[in-house]
């Protein structure tokens, strides 16, 4: 029967994970534009985007990995790589905000959503007790951030509109001036209440359970 001494390092094998998908991620999105486009920008795209997708990707794959191998255990050391995980996600979509919101920074929210999801109600796990009785709280949140990713507050429109759809043609800036910018710092004051109410719920119910696993 296995015990908690037995499981693996978890974050060695997510950072180990994180690091080889990450690597490879990088390398075709460095090296692949080199081949297909005689652009001097092409490498820019495992910089900035395949590389920091796959190191997300490698590291959400291995939380999931080393959640399944806990043993028994408390999976503390996934959930610290989880946040970490969700805000390189939100990093990544604040970034991309500068041009628009992309449909790759609205994937990763997505896909550390659904890797929490796998978590906290799919996988045999043992969860905080605090965490486990207001999960559904923490899944809310998320999904109101990532609902405020895909309809972002606007610093500027055409129209006077305060928030806009990602998809919206509007914010294209590709060939002209865009109508609509992204308001990051409306974005980002959003993102922190949401983070401070779900906080503060998680402190009082981890109060309230006198902080017991």
């Amino acid at each position: 029967m296995p015990t908690e001494s037995s499981s693996p390092d978890p974050s060695r094998l997510i950072g180990i994970a994180a690091l080889v998908v990450g690597g490879i991620a990088f390398l075709l999105g460095y090296i692949g534009p080199l081949i297909v486009s005689y652009s001097n920008l092409g490498p820019l795209l495992g910089i900035f985007v395949t590389g920091p997708l796959g190191l997300l990707g490698g590291g959400l794959a291995g939380i999931l990995m080393s959640a399944r191998k806990s043993a028994g255990r408390i999976v503390i050391e996934e959930l610290k790589w989880l946040l970490g995980a969700w805000s390189g996600a939100l990093l990544f979509t604040l970034g991309s905000s500068i041009v628009g919101i992309s449909w790759m920074a609205i994937l990763a929210q997505l896909a550390a959503i659904i890797t929490a999801t796998l978590l906290f109600y799919f996988l045999a796990v043992r969860l905080p007790s605090w965490l486990k009785r207001r999960r559904a709280v923490v899944l809310l949140g998320a999904a109101l951030i990532l609902l405020t990713s895909i309809f972002p507050p606007l610093e500027m429109s055409s129209d006077g509109a305060m928030v806009g759809y990602f998809r919206d043609s509007r914010f294209d800036a590709t060939t002209r001036v865009p109508e609509y910018s992204v308001s990051q710092l409306a974005l980002l004051l959003t993102w922190t209440s949401i983070t401070a109410a779900v906080g503060l719920i998680l402190l009082v119910a981890q109060k309230s359970g006198s902080g017991r696993y």
